[in-house]
């Protein structure tokens, strides 16, 4: 039974079983897209109308990166990596390869700049971490900690929108969202942080910790904070945030073949959603898993850019650099990509970190936030050594979803994952708690000894 159980472990934690799962996923996604996606969500833009030898490069650029994704779940932001190649990487790859109108080599060569940098993000894994200084609290004053900043972003929240705790069907979710977005509109700016950093951070960071510790009340408590957010918002991340964080404390049970369970279960998930679809017991999964968390971001990719490859440039003018670039269009992009593709003045089409970073600066803009993305991995790395590693996966979770749908810069202020950041570096070490334990064993081993 053991040598059973040692050669599963063996080839679960081999590159040929990463390979496999990476190109398993890519093949159902592709049967889902054409079985599933076009047929029922082709009036969005979902089309299925590429060539076959188009269709197997396209193939192969999403299957490449399993060449070098990492296996072993050796460094928190790891898990960022492998979330951004099933949420963006591979839909990137091939849904604008199969939609889009272009059928020129542009939307192909536009698929290898993003392998490439995708490429360079993973060499930060070689690059040895930075030693920081730290600051040294006990566990309960970053307790105390995470509790003010949750009284203060509550008070806030409920300044604005008042006190709301209700389920929201799916039938309402666009009438909520927008008054959600009236409201923060002529709410003062904090309250849109206040917000994010609750529902993106501390939430996630109390169910963390409270499963890590297996402490009902605080899982409860960061459970009911994301539906408290979620009556307001209409977010349905913020409803399935738990699920999300027990599914990566399950994929991390073995971190020696993280890699290989994160692709496999996905795949299956995925397969499990488009299935149910086909067979015409439900369309909610498929349009939650296929169509929302994956094939509208690789569309929305392929539209950033159709679009801003003949058309201006934003230059960040719509954001940091607003009083230093004249911005040449009257709404900000994800409205703009929204109307004109949507047909929906109101449709907030935001698109993933590259796609933003393109519609900002074209290539070179792609290449510069790649760099700034691997530098906040690194030192996020940098800020989890020496703390319990599955608590900084959870922390950094539900941010990394982010980055599926939104820039960079939004997902480090607005999304939280530069307080994330500041979190982690804050958080108690756990070799502290370890070492005591030590020494008192050490100490009544003495002690026994002597006697």
């Amino acid at each position: 039974m053991q040598l059973g159980s040692s050669w599963t472990g063996s080839v679960l934690r081999s590159r040929i079983s990463v390979m496999l799962a990476c190109a398993l996923y890519v093949v159902v996604f592709v049967l889902v897209y054409k079985r599933v996606v076009v047929p029922v969500w082709g009036y969005e833009g979902f089309h299925s109308r590429t060539t076959a030898t188009r269709a197997a490069a396209a193939w192969v650029l999403a299957v490449l990166p399993s060449l070098w994704m990492p296996i072993k779940l050796k460094r928190p932001s790891q898990t960022v990596y492998w979330l951004l190649y099933l949420l963006v990487m591979v839909p990137a790859c091939l849904v604008p390869i199969y939609a889009l109108e272009d059928q020129s080599s542009g939307p192909l060569l536009f698929a290898v700049c993003l392998v490439t940098v995708y490429a360079f993000t993973g060499m930060i894994y070689r690059i040895p971490l930075l030693p920081l200084p730290r600051v040294h609290l006990e566990s309960y004053e970053f307790s105390v900690i995470l509790v003010l900043l949750s009284i203060t972003f509550y008070a806030l929240l409920v300044s604005s929108f008042g006190f709301q705790f209700h389920y929201v069907s799916f039938e309402d979710t666009y009438s909520v969202r927008g008054q959600f977005k009236n409201t923060v509109d002529q709410a003062p700016t904090l309250v849109a942080y206040a917000i994010g950093w609750q529902a993106w951070v501390i939430n996630p960071l109390v169910m963390a910790i409270g499963l890590r510790s297996r402490r009902t009340s605080w899982v409860l408590a960061g459970a009911m904070g994301q539906f408290a957010i979620y009556s307001i918002t209409a977010f349905r991340a913020m409803l399935f945030s738990a699920g999300l964080l027990l599914y990566l404390l399950w994929a991390m049970r073995s971190s020696k073949a993280f890699g290989t369970r994160l692709a496999a279960t996905w795949t299956a998930i995925f397969a499990g959603a488009g299935a149910l679809q086909l067979f015409g017991y439900s369309l909610i999964p498929a349009l939650l898993v296929a169509v929302r968390m994956t094939a509208l971001p690789g569309l929305l990719t392929g539209y950033y850019y159709e679009f801003f490859s003949s058309h201006a440039k934003v230059h960040l003018g719509h954001s940091i650099l607003k009083s230093l670039v004249d911005y040449p269009y009257a709404v900000e992009p994800p409205y703009l990509i929204g109307f004109l593709y949507f047909h929906s003045a109101s449709n907030d089409a935001n698109a993933n970190l590259w796609a933003d970073a393109y519609a900002n600066f074209g290539y070179p803009g792609i290449i510069c936030f790649t760099l700034m993305l691997a530098i906040v991995l690194w030192l996020y790395d940098s800020m989890a050594v020496g703390r319990d590693k599955r608590v900084a996966v959870l922390l950094i979770g539900l941010p990394a979803f982010s980055l599926a749908n939104g820039a960079l810069l939004t997902s480090l202020l607005s999304n939280g994952m530069g307080l994330a950041m500041l979190l982690m570096y804050l958080m108690p070490p756990v070799r502290r708690e370890n070492s005591r334990r030590s020494s008192v064993l050490v100490h009544a081993v003495g002690v026994g000894s002597r006697r």
